[in-house]
């Protein structure tokens, strides 16, 4: 999964490269509302624990990978001469689950149903038309277990990105992101000595949007 995602960044510079070489002489405003559709890969990594009172009783890691699609929307603003600033909400729908068939004693089957984030990102403007980025943020994430049923984590995410715009109001955009969840009790055994079973997440995601910003005339830098 790894490697997949590296060839999607790989791939993503090149075709974002080329756009920015195709660009029209005459910017297009970066401040505005916008919405986007994509879609992308993602990984996840879920260390399920067992522990009492005590302390852990066992311990072990399942990973899982799958596609993502996703809508966002947002609101940019220039600031000053090359940079941008914005926020945006997003939600992907996903088909990452873990490989059952490594399963071994206590861990749990699940399935990502679906993330909801929101947050901001902070850019650079390369040229008129290219915007490098960073972001940030809060997600909320639905895993379905078996046997248990639907646990929500919580937690945040950091990520870069690259934009390019293409022609009218249309432009080009490929995000990495690393989202790290708050450990949650997935269920409680009840026994003599409180054992329950935790799960710790982590996820790796990329992926590459078509944006739609309303407002095509040209922009005055401030």
């Amino acid at each position: 999964m790894k490697r997949l995602l590296a060839c999607a960044v790989a791939s993503l510079l090149i075709l974002t490269g080329e756009a920015a070489a195709e660009a029209p002489a005459a910017p297009k405003p970066w401040t505005g509302f916008y919405i986007a559709l994509g879609a992308g890969a993602g990984a996840v990594v879920q260390t399920q624990t067992l522990r009492d009172e005590f302390g852990p009783l066992f311990t072990q890691s399942v990973g899982g990978q799958g596609l993502l699609g996703t809508v966002a929307a947002g609101y940019d603003f220039r600031v000053m001469q090359r940079g941008v600033a914005g926020v945006f909400f997003d939600y992907d729908i996903s088909s990452v689950s873990n490989d059952k068939s490594t399963l071994f004693m206590l861990n749990l089957p699940y399935e990502h149903q679906h993330t909801w984030s929101i947050g901001g990102r902070l850019g650079y403007l390369a040229n008129p038309t290219t915007l490098w980025y960073v972001l940030g943020g809060y997600s909320r994430a639905s895993f379905d277990f078996d046997f248990i049923g639907r646990t929500d984590f919580g937690g945040y995410f950091v990520g870069g990105g690259v934009e390019t715009q293409l022609t009218g109001g249309w432009s080009v955009r490929g995000e990495y992101r690393f989202t790290r969840f708050g450990t949650e009790t997935l269920t409680d055994l009840g026994c003599v000595c409180s054992e329950r079973l935790e799960a710790e997440t982590s996820m790796h995601s990329g992926k590459v949007l078509l944006v739609y910003k309303f407002g095509t005339g040209s922009e005055a830098p401030p």
